[in-house]
């Protein structure tokens, strides 16, 4: 990872609660959500690094393996990228 992931980084931890760490479990978070999968197509990050930034930002924020595992599997799902009905 040589780019500047910066931008990226802010807007993969505005994609989670605040205090539940819950991926895209609100509309602001599934608006940041949105705009980080731009922004990773903008910087040619991969869907693995993608993931694995996502791993990194819960890790470094304390949260247990089992938790990191399901947010994964949220943010492989493509209807938390969009706003809710």
């Amino acid at each position: 990872m040589s780019q500047d992931l910066t931008t990226l980084k802010q807007l993969i931890a505005g994609s989670y609660g605040s205090e539940d760490k819950k991926f895209g479990g609100h509309a602001l978070d599934s608006g940041r959500a949105r705009e980080s999968l731009v922004e990773a197509g903008k910087q040619e990050v991969g869907f693995q690094e993608f993931l694995d930034l996502h791993s990194a930002y819960l890790a470094d924020n304390g949260m247990p393996q089992s938790h990191i595992v399901k947010q994964l599997e949220r943010v492989k799902d493509i209807s938390f990228y969009f706003s809710f009905d």
